[in-house]
């Protein structure tokens, strides 16, 4: 898909998860947004319309709802997908371990990849993607990892903001909607 077709699409998602972004206890449901096809059919290239020219041939996503929107994103970028496991899950062959700085709940998150994933991308640019920001302490961890495998990171791209102004400058961010948007006056 294009990169006109896509702004398009990504203006008309934008518009529908202001109004309709699912609540579960008085809190943004992105289980909920996934659950609707015509929301999830317009995730992958919404998230991707800001960097459909850029060049990715990579897209990192970590754990835990990281890889479902990452592979919606890869696929609209016709881009590779590497996955960010944390550490106690199952992942063959890996053997690259991050520990991000203390998340919003406090406490780090380690991820696992595998060097193999990194070193057989070419020609190594990639775009982070996450459903939720908050501090950044995934998507750093992850960028910091590409960078010393020679990766290019061009930015990254997430569902929903809620980071502060220094994080989303560091990390390259853009987001279809803002914590404060889909909380609106509910």
């Amino acid at each position: 898909m294009s990169a006109g077709p896509m702004d398009h699409l990504r203006s008309w998602l934008i518009d529908e998860l202001r109004r309709r972004f699912p609540l579960v206890n008085d809190h943004p449901d992105v289980a909920g947004v996934l659950r609707q096809p015509d929301l999830l059919a317009a995730l992958g290239p919404a998230l991707a319309a800001p960097f459909v020219d850029r060049g990715v041939d990579l897209v990192v996503a970590p754990e835990a709802r990281g890889p479902i929107v990452g592979a919606l994103t890869a696929t609209a970028l016709d881009a590779g997908l590497v996955l960010a496991r944390k550490d106690d899950r199952n992942h063959p062959g890996a053997d690259v371990v991050i520990e991000s700085e203390p998340t919003w709940r406090g406490g780090s998150e380690t991820f696992q990849l595998r060097s193999f994933d990194l070193e057989s991308a070419r020609p190594r640019r990639a775009l982070l993607v996450d459903d939720w920001i908050t501090t950044g302490s995934s998507l750093r961890a992850a960028k910091h990892v590409l960078e010393a495998h020679g990766i290019v990171v061009l930015g990254s791209s997430v569902l929903v903001n809620k980071a502060d102004p220094a994080v989303l400058r560091e990390l390259g961010v853009d987001w279809l909607v803002t914590f404060s948007e889909v909380m609106g006056g509910r």
